[in-house]
């Protein structure tokens, strides 16, 4: 049969002792505890991050020169004194001069080039944490009146209060 005591006594009370039920085995049980800190971690979201690109615009202007070729008539009015008498074959009608004209055109075009690589990585670091909390446990408190003869079997080294 267990009775329930208190699990710590700051005095011994003899009218308590009087009042107190023996029982048949003449053997009780005092649970004694303690408080241990248990450490554990868990992981939790902290947030997150998105990356992604989006595409901005301006307008750029180039100066270029270009070359235009023309074709230039210039007349010269000659004095009346002038004979022609080098060429015997004036007036005829099959006489063309040809001439190529060309000029520059601007060929301008866009192309996509590879202006720099972005890596994206997670990292890992890890730091140490103290953590400091109060831990409680229960003793044993042993009143003797007299001489009783106590025969402790635990390996601990226990305190005897007279």
């Amino acid at each position: 049969m267990q009775v329930n005591t208190p699990a710590i006594k700051e005095t011994f009370d003899t009218d308590d002792a009087l009042t107190k039920p023996v029982s048949l085995t003449d053997e009780e049980t005092i649970k004694l505890y303690e408080e241990r800190m248990i450490v554990d971690k868990d992981r939790v979201k902290t947030g997150e991050v998105a990356i992604g690109k989006h595409t901005e615009s301006e307008t750029t202007r180039v100066s270029m020169p270009i070359e235009k070729e023309q074709i230039v008539i210039e007349r010269v009015p000659t004095s009346d004194e002038t004979v022609a008498t080098d060429d015997v074959n004036a007036f005829q009608n099959n006489e063309t001069v040809r001439m190529e004209v060309y000029e520059d055109t601007p060929d301008i075009y866009k192309e996509a080039f590879l202006r720099e690589e972005v890596s994206i990585r997670k990292e890992v670091t890890q730091e140490t944490i103290n953590a400091e909390e109060n831990l409680r446990r229960e003793e044993l408190d042993i009143d003797t009146q007299g001489n009783p003869t106590i025969d402790n079997c635990s390996n601990q080294t226990e305190t005897l209060r007279r």
